[in-house]
This record gives C-alpha cells, sequence and structure tokens, in this order.
C-alpha cells in the first residue's frame, strides 16, 4: 500500500511541477513577445491552471496577437 501513495505523491508532484513550468514559460514568452503587464499575468495564470488547455490556446492564439502600441504624440 505505500509504494501506491509514493507513486500518487510523486506523479501529483510532477504534474504541479508541469503546471507551474507551463505557465512560467508562457508568462515569459508573452513578456518577450511585448505583451502588457497585466496580459502576461493572465496568460501565465491561465496556461498553468488549465494545463493542456491554456498552452493550446496561448499557442494557436496568444502567441499571434500583436502587442499593444503606444500611441504616438504628435
Amino acid at each position: 500500500m505505500s509504494s501506491k501513495i509514493e507513486i500518487a505523491e510523486f506523479v501529483t508532484w510532477t504534474l504541479l511541477g508541469l503546471m507551474a513550468a507551463n505557465g512560467l514559460w508562457v508568462a515569459w514568452d508573452a513578456r518577450r513577445k511585448g505583451k502588457p503587464l497585466v496580459e502576461v499575468i493572465v496568460w501565465g495564470l491561465f496556461s498553468a491552471f488549465f494545463f493542456g488547455i491554456g498552452l493550446g490556446l496561448y499557442l494557436a492564439w496568444g502567441r499571434n496577437l500583436p502587442p499593444d502600441q503606444p500611441e504616438e504624440k504628435k
């Protein structure tokens, strides 16, 4: 019985680590693409909490959005 618990703990910590790494990677990539800080945080949290769905949506949709351009003063 103890080995089943150890395996479950290992799988749990591995998935949590993958979720955290996924969120950090998406946030880093969004920041590198010039997204505003609020959007970086939202993408990172969304992709971390919704592991497969968040990463897929970011890769399909979020990376292709143009960064916000500051308004030019005349």
